[in-house]
């Protein structure tokens, strides 16, 4: 990796760094989408790089024995709702194990 590559925890920084043009990255889409609509940022097609392959899945995982309380319930089936269009793949329980729930 270059030495001038500028790696970034913040995603607010990061926002702020593109905005002032100094550099490209990667950012959730719901945090630049008003910047991309207005112009202020430029979305960048990567050759050899499916636009797919950059969908980061997300999972909840839990104990079959020890399942979610209410609050934790009511936080997985939001974010999976809003997800679903994302989702990677079906829902996966298994009994005595662990469960794992693709959001």
């Amino acid at each position: 990796m270059s030495p001038l590559t500028w790696r970034l925890g913040d995603l607010f920084a990061k926002h702020a760094f593109l905005l002032k043009g100094l550099g490209w990255g990667g950012m959730p889409l719901h945090a630049v989408k008003q910047d991309l609509l207005e112009g202020r940022l430029v979305k960048l097609a990567i050759e050899d790089l499916a636009e797919e392959s950059l969908i980061l899945p997300m999972s909840a995982v839990y104990l079959t024995a020890k399942p979610p309380g209410p609050c934790r319930a009511l936080a997985h089936r939001a974010l999976k709702a809003v997800f679903r269009s994302h989702a990677v793949g079906p829902e996966v329980a298994q009994p005595h194990a662990p469960e794992v729930v693709a959001l």
